[in-house]
């Protein structure tokens, strides 16, 4: 009985250890990034919003060189892209949006998150909101 009892822990934890791993592969399916990518219009903007897979968030940092904070947000969301590689990560820089006066010097950097092709949440002013 005692040796019965070994392998039968034993067996438990290969069981457990394979179930595991499966439910790992069902939940890690889709595309994987890993980085921050520029995007250089407003069209090709446009085209990642619509063309990503439904399940895919994406967030999009909208920026200008010379504005405070974003150079370091542009810093931190690449790191951020390296540990959450199932997020899309993009920046594209606000006169290359082709709606620029949207996005004047007061209200960047701003993020956008968006899934399955619809606006989620955005955050304007960021620096001002999370200092």
């Amino acid at each position: 009985l005692i040796n019965g009892e070994k392998e039968d822990a034993t067996c438990l934890r290969k069981y457990q250890k394979r179930c595991m791993l499966d439910m790992h592969q069902k939940l890690s399916f889709g595309p994987k990034y890993g980085y921050l990518s520029e995007l250089q219009s407003g069209e090709q903007f446009l085209e990642t919003i619509e063309k990503e897979r439904k399940t895919t968030t994406i967030v999009v940092h909208i920026y200008e060189d010379g504005i405070k904070g974003c150079d370091l947000l542009n810093s931190s969301l690449t790191c951020l892209a390296a540990e959450y590689c199932m997020v899309r990560f993009c920046k594209i820089k606000a006169s290359n949006t082709g709606a620029g006066d949207r996005f004047s010097s007061d209200v960047l950097p701003t993020l956008l998150v968006y899934r399955g092709g619809e606006l989620v949440s955005n955050f304007l002013s960021v620096t001002e909101q999370f200092n």
